[in-house]
């Protein structure tokens, strides 16, 4: 039974480039949630508006692809287990990853009112299921593992892997020209926002240029668990070839084709991460497969040069923990009012610090990386020990 766990592993036994790259993604997703201001940081560290790829648009697809890739080490004996036993296993995993997403939409929501003033446990209590927000980054997580992993086990093949991909951004992309045959992916008129308003309803998603609308609704599903399959044919190649170049060369040229379906595809659908959209899913997919072409073989030409990347690593192997802590510990930091001013105590720290040094572009992208930094003796501390937060 899969189940929320802290244990020792013996690090030899893990795959050093996939915990890498791992770390890559969630460093990056750290950096960006850390942004203080982000009309004061360079645009490549905040998502694109609707269309368009930035650095920050980048990390969390990212990371979709590595739990699919991480997949077939960590799941491979499960996925043969009967359908009641897997999908057990399945539910107990994702559900415990929905749930501390939920929990930290609530404390995001609790927390400012409790902090500046005071609890209220019957206004609270009266007021927040009528306004939190359900679904999140770790919701999205949970929900395209399920569908993923579900579909993994259907297929039993590589091939049909890569065709129930297929078959997913087909769908994703067919539900929007249907939905909206004039006008597909407007903001306001699309059938990611118009299921939304069903499930979970306007008062429970986010608001995105002034419209009831949640970049990780339910409809993207779909194309993020196509990321994931991608991810998944990746973690095949990493664990089932032996030789580096060999790899190498698998990886690169899938890499490739599916940059250029993705820029095939752009030309019908948009690029844009709050719809996921396919041609969005096929370059991330396609960028990370080459990523992982270019650290495996840097780290088979040179391996001494692992040890510029041992922080990555060290994040890598608790991507979900640290995610989870920064999270809370900005939502704290952002919560709290500072002393004889009236800014985030965030904000407050970042201007009595490095606050302009450099420009402010550079001072605000430098203090979202010196959070991240602040995580890494723990990151290290837990690399070193073997201790690894499993759920």
């Amino acid at each position: 039974m899969a189940s929320f766990s802290v244990y020792h592993t013996n690090a030899p036994k893990r795959n050093f480039v996939l915990d890498v790259f791992r770390g890559l993604a969630v460093v990056l997703m750290i950096v960006v949630e850390a942004v203080p201001d982000f009309q004061s940081v360079y645009p490549t560290l905040t998502h694109a508006p609707w269309e368009g790829i930035n650095a920050a648009d980048m990390a969390f697809p990212g990371f979709v692809f590595a739990m699919g890739a991480s997949a077939v080490f960590s799941w491979s004996g499960r996925i043969r287990n009967p359908w009641p036993e897997f999908l057990w296993a399945l539910l107990v995993r994702t559900g415990g990853l929905f749930l501390i997403g939920l929990l930290l939409n609530i404390v995001s929501n609790v927390l400012p009112i409790i902090l500046r003033q005071g609890f209220d446990s019957a206004a609270l209590f009266r007021d927040l299921p009528g306004q939190v927000r359900v679904f999140g980054v770790l919701q999205r997580l949970a929900l395209t593992y399920a569908l993923g992993m579900v579909l993994a086990k259907m297929a039993k093949t590589e091939s049909r892997v890569f065709v129930f991909a297929a078959l997913l951004l087909l769908i994703s992309s067919a539900g929007y020209h249907t939905y909206a045959p004039a006008s597909p992916f407007d903001k306001a008129e699309n059938i990611s926002r118009a299921v939304d308003l069903i499930v979970p309803g306007a008062a429970h998603v986010s608001q995105y240029y002034g419209l009831p609308f949640d970049p990780e609704g339910l409809y993207g599903t779909m194309s993020s668990a196509a990321s994931m399959l991608f991810g998944l044919l990746a973690g095949h190649v990493l664990k089932e070839h032996s030789g580096e170049w060999e790899k190498g060369m698998l990886l690169a040229f899938g890499g490739a084709a599916l940059i250029g379906a993705g820029w095939f595809w752009s030309d019908y659908d948009i690029v844009g991460k709050p719809l996921w959209t396919s041609p969005y899913a096929l370059m991330n997919a396609g960028g990370d497969m080459l990523l992982l072409t270019v650290l495996g073989l840097l780290f088979f030409i040179a391996p001494f040069i692992g040890f510029l990347f041992r922080p990555f690593c060290a994040f890598g192997r608790n991507p979900l923990f640290f995610f989870v802590a920064t999270n809370l510990g900005l939502n704290v930091l952002w919560s709290l009012t500072a002393p004889a001013a009236d800014v985030p105590l965030y904000v407050w720290i970042w201007s009595r610090t490095v606050m302009g040094m450099g420009g402010m572009e550079f001072s605000a992208a430098l203090y979202a990386v010196l959070w991240c930094a602040l995580w890494w003796p723990l990151a290290e501390w837990m690399y070193r020990r073997g201790i690894v937060v499993k759920l």
